[in-house]
């Protein structure tokens, strides 16, 4: 099982920006959606260095942490809240996702079980765990 956490608060996968430039058409990622994927990126390979992409099916469990608003401090524990505003858990997902193409697992076409969790913490971050789902193993999550 590979486990890691991406500091800081998270960020969903942005549309590409298509622009028109001397008769051309050129789609690009937002700046803020890459400075993100390149922060999973960097979290994985500080804590897996020298790791050989995976291959098969796997299954990727993403829990995002979001600070909480000042209307909802001090009221309760703030991780036993779920976060249910903006942006989408499928986008946070695919922000993730990307970010490991080609560096955790070959493709990210291989991730053939997802679970996305939003919540609210005092510290934010997102927690990624990835594991291999062996041939007729019904059984994907894992602790």
């Amino acid at each position: 099982m590979i486990r890691f956490t991406v500091p800081g608060p998270p960020v969903g996968k942005a549309r590409a920006r298509v622009v028109l430039n001397r008769g051309k058409v050129r789609a690009f990622t937002p700046d803020k959606t890459a400075r993100f994927e390149n922060l999973v990126r960097l979290a994985f390979a500080e804590k897996y260095p020298g790791h050989v992409p995976l291959d098969g099916p796997l299954a990727l469990q993403v829990t995002a942490y979001f600070e909480p608003p000042k209307s909802m401090r001090f009221k309760s524990p703030a991780e036993e809240t779920h976060h249910t505003k903006r942006p989408d858990g499928d986008n946070i997902c695919k922000a993730i996702s990307d970010g490991l193409n080609g560096v955790a697992y070959k493709d990210d076409s291989q991730l053939s079980h997802i679970i996305i969790g939003k919540r609210y913490s005092y510290t934010p971050r997102t927690e990624v765990r990835i594991h291999a789902i062996s041939p007729g193993n019904r059984e994907t999550n894992k602790s």
